[in-house]
């Protein structure tokens, strides 16, 4: 039997264990005590993402939604894709219709067929005057499938022009009247017949012009969880869930989503409701986002 001598330094074998055991009984205690703080820790950030992520999608869309081109709002869905497509617009204005000036100037807009038009005025300054020209001009879109004849989403009906439109003041410093110095004058990049003639509920009161920039699309995928944004694509009649152009991802984590669109009932102050309901989820957190966005202009 060996003893330490009283100068002897170091540790027994029985001391290691001993010191090991202790050392791993207050680690275990630390765990079990930080665990918590951890995952809260944790929790909380996904939570906070998936809320941004909610943000996020509900001012993409309503801000979209909001400025659409009256009657362009559709859906479409296949296996784990949803879609929601509109006509975004850069500018709207009221235009002289057909005995507003006298025929004065080519300022008037004459709807119907057998009346070409290359330029015509409208009341005031179109609400994007800043650009001095923009894709597209629609006048009188009823959409699909209300009245297939006049969507803009077709071409060659007379609904939305396939040209630029150029933007500019009244060359005129003292316009006859009833005209105003610094009215607009819009002017198509070819002639156009807006073939409206027949067409039901045709806004001769309105008189509403619109600039459109393009197509948008909003396409969620719950297998691969993203919801994208999608522009600078090329009008076409049928509604794409692939749409190319360029592409921006609002939001991941999404496992769910509707798209629904409803009609505002007569004397309703907006068009159209786009109504979405989308579910975010990570890591046993979840998050529901309902968006009700409506448009701004009506026919």
């Amino acid at each position: 039997m060996s003893h330490r001598s009283p100068g002897a330094a170091g540790f027994t074998l029985v001391e290691l264990v001993v010191a090991i055991v202790l050392a791993a009984i207050v680690a275990g205690f630390m765990v079990l005590f930080l665990d918590g703080p951890v995952q809260a820790y944790f929790a909380q950030t996904r939570r906070a993402d998936l809320a941004d992520s909610a943000t996020r999608i509900a001012a993409a869309v309503a801000g979209d939604v909001r400025t659409a081109l009256p009657n362009s709002l559709r859906l479409t869905a296949a296996g784990s894709r949803k879609a929601l497509e509109l006509l975004a617009t850069e500018g709207v204005a009221r235009y002289y219709g057909q005995g507003d000036k006298d025929g004065a100037l080519g300022e008037e807009l004459t709807v119907g067929i057998g009346h070409p038009v290359t330029t015509f005025g409208t009341l005031e300054l179109f609400s994007s005057a800043a650009l001095p020209s923009a894709p597209y001009l629609s006048v009188g879109n009823l959409g699909n499938p209300v009245q297939p004849t006049y969507d803009a989403y077709i071409r060659g009906n007379g609904v939305m022009t396939t040209t630029a439109v150029t933007l500019g003041s009244n060359p005129s410093a003292s316009p006859p009247p009833p005209f105003v110095g610094g009215e607009n004058l819009v002017t198509l990049g070819a002639p156009m017949t807006f073939q409206a003639a027949g067409a039901p509920a045709i806004q001769p009161s309105v008189h509403n012009a619109y600039l459109v920039s393009g197509p948008v699309s909003y396409v969620c995928d719950s297998r691969a969880g993203t919801f994208t944004r999608y522009s600078g694509y090329a009008v076409t009649s049928g509604q794409s869930l692939r749409p190319g152009g360029a592409s921006a991802l609002i939001a991941h984590d999404v496992s769910q989503c509707t798209f629904s669109i409803v009609a505002a009932p007569p004397g309703y102050a907006y068009g159209e409701l786009a109504i979405l309901t989308v579910t975010l989820s990570s890591a046993g957190e979840a998050l529901q986002v309902f968006l009700e966005a409506p448009t701004e202009y009506s026919q």
